[in-house]
């Protein structure tokens, strides 16, 4: 008797983790992708010996996941500096401060006790504290308001979150108000306290190839267009036939209309802007005023991501922020972050233009009353889904989804005996 199969539409890293548990669960699995590779937004382009990840990327290894699951000496993953750089125009001129982690680098932090309020770096010292004693489902409960409001409630002051977390959770959660709900806030934060954000030899793309050869390409078929009937029905590229059970491992196009767009300019300069393995803050970030939340030098972390000799710059612009300044189209874009960044390296004007990414449903959007965990893995059509959509907007949060839909499809598979 044959093994169950299970068909699951969409091979992004939610997709793949789920097909990788089903696999070791004895039951067997065939992925639709209806584009010509596998990996979801979490692709990494070439260009001109350039890697370009889609949108700036970065892997934590402080989530919950990450330290179980991931091996990140087999994706030769390098690290940035614990802690980041802001920049800011004072008198014409560009001024950077680095704000390293004082837990991690605390003699290096000590430069900053003259040009931040006690309160403000007590506050976050405080905050860091309890949050990286909480355990992932506390992290998760209690308290629903905006992360604005929570790191006003904590003590943090306007200057200091306008300052550092704005533009730093801006680029994070793809929103410049900070409405995204408080616990999403309290996640990402712990998990940055806890590990490091680093970058694969071969760019983000890696991971989910890495998924793919241990579920086996043969099971993945690449441009085919499938849709999910109902739980046990599917259409392969029109053709409609019963199945032992289907796997929605994409939002639907109602889901994706909600979801968070966002712009990232890539750069070729002749060397780093800013050489240190820090993302750099826009000090001077505000909605409506300026576009930039943040620039990145990744071939300073992971020197593969840019041929010798050269330095890969990438500018992120926040779908929001770009909508403010009426940024509409991939021209414009880049002649705003080329001017803004140009009050900071006038050198600029010697860098190259790579590529202008626009993703437009780049991340659920998750304000105040939102539930992160949920619980059960069913979409809006009543079948097993997986995603960030269905959980949280973070590489995690697409995990975990992943699993709660593989026990969904074990626990169906086995009732009927």
């Amino acid at each position: 008797m044959s093994k169950p199969t299970v068909h699951i539409i969409g091979s992004g890293i939610s997709g793949l983790r789920c097909a990788e548990i089903l696999l070791e669960s004895g039951l067997d699995v065939k992925i639709y992708e209806k584009s010509e590779r596998i990996g979801g937004r979490m692709k990494t382009d070439i260009v001109d010996g350039f890697l370009l990840d889609r949108g700036f990327h970065v892997m934590q290894t402080g989530y919950p996941h990450s330290i179980s699951k991931i091996d990140f000496e087999a994706l030769e993953a390098k690290a940035f500096n614990p802690g980041t750089r802001i920049i800011k125009t004072v008198s014409g001129k560009p001024k950077i401060t680095t704000y390293s982690d004082p837990f991690r680098r605390p003699l290096s932090s000590l430069r900053l006790l003259g040009a931040e309020r006690w309160s403000d770096l007590i506050g976050m010292a405080k905050l860091r504290l309890s949050l990286s004693r909480r355990d992932i489902k506390k992290t998760f409960s209690g308290g629903d308001a905006s992360t604005y409001e929570y790191l006003r409630q904590s003590g943090l002051s306007d200057s200091f979150i306008d300052r550092l977390l704005r533009p730093l959770f801006a680029g994070i959660f793809l929103e410049s108000k900070l409405d995204t709900n408080e616990r999403l806030f309290r996640f990402i934060f712990s998990s940055m306290s806890r590990g490091d954000m680093v970058l694969p030899s071969n760019g983000v793309g890696a991971y989910p190839n890495h998924l793919a050869k241990k579920i086996g390409f043969e099971r993945i078929y690449l441009s085919t267009s499938a849709f999910a009937d109902d739980p046990t029905t599917i259409r392969i590229d029109g053709q409609r036939r019963a199945v032992d059970q289907v796997v929605v491992a994409h939002p639907s196009p109602s889901e994706e209309k909600t979801m968070k767009a966002v712009w990232t300019v890539y750069f070729d300069s002749p060397k780093s802007p800013a050489p240190g393995k820090f993302l750099l803050l826009n000090g001077d970030y505000e909605l409506g005023k300026t576009a930039i939340a943040h620039v990145a030098v990744p071939s300073d972390v992971q020197p593969s991501y840019a041929p010798e000799g050269r330095s890969l710059v990438v500018a992120t612009i926040v779908g929001d922020a770009a909508d403010s300044l009426n940024l509409n189209n991939a021209e414009a874009v880049e002649s705003r972050a080329r001017e803004e960044i140009r009050q900071w390296f006038p050198d600029c004007e010697n860098w190259r233009t790579l590529d202008v990414q626009h993703i437009n449903a780049a991340l659920p959007s998750h304000g105040a009353g939102t539930d992160l965990l949920f619980s059960r893995p069913i979409n809006e059509d009543g079948i097993i889904a997986c995603g960030d959509h269905m959980a949280h907007a973070s590489m995690q949060g697409a995990i975990n989804s992943a699993e709660k839909a593989a026990n969904e499809v074990i626990r169906r598979i086995q009732n009927r005996g």
